[in-house]
């Protein structure tokens, strides 16, 4: 009988959650996959037909909190009356929110990813698409409301703001304020910081100034450079010409 997608997506947020609890309970190191299907009621070539190693299984979770933070927020009836500081801002927080139950495996995660390099940062890079995707069209939106400009550089905005967000998740697993108040206070300002520059023509002037370094000093720097590489290739030329009589 063929399996539905439908059960198949049940299938793998259990075993995810298997994971979760039993690196919870053991650290990652010491918890297996045998365990981990065991624990999830499902016999091993299931676990390994989903998830062929523990890395591909932590990339999943975050993905999976992706998905169920969009479609957080895509039930808040009246998202699209908010700000671009406002949906970004709660989509941060409702990333955090989902991790708050699992934050003993998230601070492994981050350990691993910072510290033991048990984990590679650009492998993370790979289970951002569903993010990025969110964040270019909140992006695109706030731009044709004209709630802002179009900024220089939009293309490479939502990465920079994934960096920001593990940024943010990096400083909330070692907040040990109550609630949180410190990585609250941390992303209000920080965004707030975000919105004042976009509603400003900073990025235009530093695009202007980047532009004119490039062109006063870059471009004439590679002209003389092809220009002592002309020389050198006419001297060799003259060289070869006296040597071969």
């Amino acid at each position: 009988m063929k399996v539905t997608q439908s059960v198949k997506e049940k299938t793998k947020i259990k075993i995810l959650q298997s994971a979760v609890d039993l690196i919870i309970e053991k650290g990652f190191d010491n918890a297996s996959l045998r365990e981990m299907a065991k624990n999830a009621g499902l016999s091993n070539p299931t676990i390994y037909n989903y998830f062929p190693s523990k890395e591909k299984l932590l990339y999943a979770y975050i993905e999976q909190k992706h998905k169920e933070a969009v479609n957080t927020i895509q039930e808040i009836e009246d998202f699209h009356t908010y700000t671009l500081r406002e949906q970004l801002q709660t989509l941060i927080e409702t990333e955090l929110e989902l991790y708050l139950e699992d934050r003993e495996f998230i601070i492994q995660i981050v350990d691993m990813v910072f510290h033991s390099s048990g984990l590679k940062v650009g492998k993370l890079y790979e289970t951002n698409a569903l993010f990025i995707e969110t964040v270019e069209e909140m992006l695109n939106i706030a731009i044709e409301a004209e709630e802002i400009a179009e900024p220089p550089f939009k293309e490479h905005l939502p990465r920079l703001f994934w960096d920001y967000y593990i940024m943010v998740v990096a400083y909330w697993v070692k907040d040990d304020s109550e609630m949180f108040e410190n990585t609250t206070q941390f992303i209000d300002h920080s965004l707030g910081l975000a919105e004042a520059v976009l509603h400003s023509d900073i990025l235009s002037k530093a695009s202007d100034l980047g532009m004119f370094f490039f062109k006063t000093h870059m471009l004439n720097s590679l002209q003389k450079f092809a220009s002592k590489k002309e020389s050198f290739s006419k001297i060799k030329r003259k060289l070869g010409e006296v040597l071969h009589g």
